[in-house]
């Protein structure tokens, strides 16, 4: 087998991740964010939306991209960009940014 075989069948066996966020709770239980495994291609993305940003918009613009409701779909919009800056607490966003980047312990595990 091709090396680009084998690596291309390692990304697909990577699973959709879910990030709890407890601080957003409906006070029953957490809210969770989705996201599918960072791509090359994600990262271009991310480095051309937020040419010559600080850190702050970097880590909501990672957000915006990448974080999905149980059906794939956004949970955000570019709209939300400057709420997520400016009236979300930046610890939290910043976990989740982490988060977003870092693969799954189980992920990790497998290796």
């Amino acid at each position: 087998m091709k090396a680009i075989d084998l690596a291309k069948n390692h990304f697909k066996s990577l699973h959709v991740k879910k990030i709890e966020v407890p601080e957003w709770s409906d006070g029953k239980k957490p809210f969770v964010i989705y996201v599918q495994p960072f791509t090359l291609r994600d990262q271009g993305k991310l480095q051309m939306a937020t040419k010559n940003s600080n850190e702050s918009e970097v880590l909501a613009e990672l957000i915006v991209m990448k974080a999905l409701d149980e059906k794939g779909e956004n949970l955000f919009t570019i709209d939300d960009k400057v709420a997520l800056r400016t009236q979300v607490d930046a610890n939290v966003i910043a976990r989740i940014a982490a988060e977003i980047m870092t693969p799954a312990a189980s992920e990790i595990e497998k290796n």
